[in-house]
Order: C-alpha cells, then sequence, then structure tokens
C-alpha cells in the first residue's frame, strides 16, 4: 500500500492556515516580505501538486479508492493554486512589498490586489462545491471509517468508525464553507470575511495537527504488523 497523506495533510493545512493570514495582513496594509510568502506558497505547492496529482491517476494507491478521489483532487487544485500564487507573489514583489507604505504606490497595490483576487475567488467557489460534495459523500458513505486495530492510539476507535468519519466530514464542511464564502469575502470583507478566515484556519490547525500524529501512528502501525507487536500507543 503506497499512502503519503501524512505530507499531503500537513501542506494542506499549513495552507488553510498561511492564505488567510497573508490576506489579512495584505487587507490591513501591513507590511510584508513576499519573498518569503512566493518561497513558502512555492513550496507548500509544488508537494501538494506533484504528490496530489499522482494520487490521483494512480489506481487504486490505497486499500481504499474513494480517498484518492476525495483527498487528492480537491488538494490538487490547491496545489496549483498555491503554485500560480507564488508567482504572482515573486513577480509583483516590489508593489506588493509597498503595501504597508503611504502614498499612491499602496492605493495601486491594493486596486490591484482586488482585481487579482476578484477571478481567484470562482475558482476558490468551484473548490468548495467539491469539498461540500465529499462532505457529503463521508456523511452519507462513511468510508473514511476507522484506523486498523493494530494502530496505536488511532486504532483505538478502530470499532468506532462514525468518530473518524465525523471529524472528517466537520473538517471538509469547514474548508467548504470558507471557499463558498470566498466571492463575498474577498469583494466585501466584514462578516463574510472573517467567516472565512476562522473556519479556514481552523481547519488547517486540525489538518496540521491530525497529519503529524499520523507520523507517528503509521510508523507504529507498519512496525505492529510487520513485528507482531501490539503497541497500542
Amino acid at each position: 500500500m503506497i499512502l503519503y497523506n501524512t505530507l499531503m495533510g500537513i501542506c494542506a493545512g499549513l495552507s488553510l492556515i498561511l492564505v488567510p493570514k497573508l490576506l489579512h495582513k495584505l487587507y490591513r496594509g501591513e507590511k510584508v516580505a513576499a519573498e518569503g510568502w512566493a518561497m513558502t506558497f512555492g513550496v507548500l505547492g509544488s508537494i501538494l501538486a506533484i504528490l496530489s496529482t499522482i494520487m490521483a491517476t494512480t489506481w487504486p494507491l490505497t486499500v481504499n479508492p474513494p480517498i484518492n478521489i476525495i483527498f487528492s483532487e480537491p488538494n490538487i487544485v490547491l496545489g496549483f493554486l498555491l503554485l500560480m500564487s507564488s508567482f504572482l507573489l515573486w513577480k509583483n514583489r516590489d508593489g506588493i512589498n509597498t503595501l504597508g507604505e503611504k502614498g499612491s504606490g499602496r492605493a495601486a497595490a491594493e486596486l490591484r490586489l482586488t482585481r487579482t483576487l476578484a477571478p481567484v475567488s470562482w475558482l476558490v467557489f468551484g473548490l468548495g462545491l467539491m469539498l461540500a460534495a465529499c462532505t457529503a459523500a463521508i456523511l452519507r458513505f462513511g468510508f473514511v471509517g476507522g484506523a486498523p486495530a493494530a494502530e496505536p492510539i488511532s486504532g483505538l476507535l478502530s470499532t468506532m468508525p462514525w468518530i473518524e468519519n465525523t471529524f472528517f466530514a466537520v473538517l471538509y464542511g469547514c474548508g467548504a464553507l470558507g471557499a463558498l464564502l470566498a466571492p463575498l469575502a474577498l469583494r466585501r470583507r466584514g462578516g463574510y470575511w472573517t467567516i472565512m478566515r476562522n473556519v479556514w484556519i481552523i481547519a488547517g490547525i486540525c489538518f496540521l495537527l491530525f497529519s503529524a500524529m499520523n507520523y507517528y501512528t503509521h510508523i507504529g502501525l507498519l512496525f505492529n504488523t510487520q513485528h507482531g507487536t501490539h503497541y497500542r500507543f
């Protein structure tokens, strides 16, 4: 079985935290180092775009084929969005770096940012529809399931698969809600922006922590399987 949802989960979680953080700084007119953000988004986008494309086009990549769809395909969109964002941040770094300054340069940069994000917000809206459908599929079919009993920590819930299904449904639902609000949030900000920002950050933190834990639990699962041990923690 080939499975690298650990690394993809880390990158997706960081993306959901960092994207609203950068947008918040830009909208508040705070000074940012566009080069650093471009490098960060470039690394995250490259990992997600490459691994997600492999996962989406290689069947069966896992013992649970629907995971190929629900996890990899949204991450393809996210990965390429991050790559394009990295390119634009680097290309327009001089203008972005002046957002924290007063004068006509800042006004021009803000106007260009708003115009750039307008069409992108509808692409994010499409991603939101995808995530909403994935959320419904998780709840209706329950195919995420529980971890194997031989997996430390997560395996303790192997007889209660509804817990992990509900957990992922909530995370995907938060991601979907934020993405569906993007056209309104990036245009009007206010309440829409606050909701989008908060649900993305909540989902991002949960994805980040869960995926980091999975490094330990997946290694434990392989060790238990190969050596016949029974570590539960």
